[in-house]
């Protein structure tokens, strides 16, 4: 309707019935004039900056807001496919199981046993990036190897159910530092649960591994992704690591972390 439509009324009163009396035309013209303002104030009115368009749905207000958010480091990202994509110091696997292998020989207590600590920290973020399709297994080694073991049955990869996870944050915390260094066992038992991802960290004590356990470490893995992590006591040693060669063979990537460094200044070095 055109606002000269509305400044200009026209209004037609038939008198049917001689008995009911017409209104004064002074009334008549007051309530066309109060019509005339009222639809003049709502043209205006949707004309206003800010004002809501005049065919957005009335209920918009009404329905539910995203609360989503972009995801951090220790927020659950998944995959379109369903995988899920996690972290460990920097180094990010992706897929649907993940073994985490992790030296607890005596050595790694220290600096204050500030390794060990280092190493339950990452691990607990770690594990609340998965979802409960998705499966994982902790192996703590020393001179043997000990495996998490929610099922009561050995040797078998567990769901990241909420149970499954507060069951392994009550293992992590029951490991403590003790014992010599055997890296070869462990890493065994972590492939033949046949994972898509093992991330794989030692501070890297002797016995390190030799070229030829490291070429059968890798035939046996024929696929999996090995991550590796190195544990040190300030800058990086020169030179090549065992660990670099295993990461390399086997499609992963290695990194060192001083665990000297003040916590605002450590970063993983690749």
């Amino acid at each position: 309707m055109s606002l000269g439509a509305l400044q200009s009324p026209c209004i037609s009163i038939t008198r049917r019935d001689s008995r009911l009396p017409l209104r004064p035309r002074g009334c008549q013209s007051a309530v066309a004039i109060g019509i005339c303002v009222l639809l003049t104030f709502l043209l205006a009115s949707s004309n206003l900056p800010g004002a809501a368009p005049a065919n957005k749905d009335p209920l918009e207000a009404l329905k539910p807001r995203s609360n989503s958010v972009s995801a951090g480091p220790t927020d659950s990202v998944e995959l379109p496919d369903g995988r899920a994509r996690t972290s460990l110091f920097g180094l990010v696997g992706e897929g649907f199981k993940f073994v985490y292998v992790f030296d607890r020989s005596g050595s790694m207590g220290g600096s204050g046993r500030q390794a060990l600590q280092l190493v339950k920290q990452e691990l607990r973020a770690s594990l609340q990036t998965l979802d409960t399709v998705h499966q994982f297994q902790l192996i703590f080694y020393n001179d043997r190897p000990v495996i998490f073991n929610p099922s009561g049955m050995p040797g078998r990869l567990a769901f990241a159910t909420e149970e499954n996870k507060r069951r392994a944050l009550q293992f992590i915390d029951s490991i403590t530092p003790d014992g010599g260094t055997e890296h070869e066992e462990a890493l065994k038992l972590a492939i033949r649960l046949r994972p898509d991802v093992i991330f794989f960290l030692t501070d890297g004590d002797d016995p390190q591994l030799n070229p030829q356990q490291i070429e059968r470490l890798s035939r046996m893995a024929a696929g999996i992704t090995i991550h590796t992590i190195e544990f040190g006591s300030g800058p990086r040693p020169a030179g090549g690591s065992f660990l670099a060669a295993l990461a390399a063979e086997n499609g992963g990537k290695y990194v060192y972390v001083d665990i000297t460094a003040p916590r605002s200044a450590r970063r993983a070095e690749p």
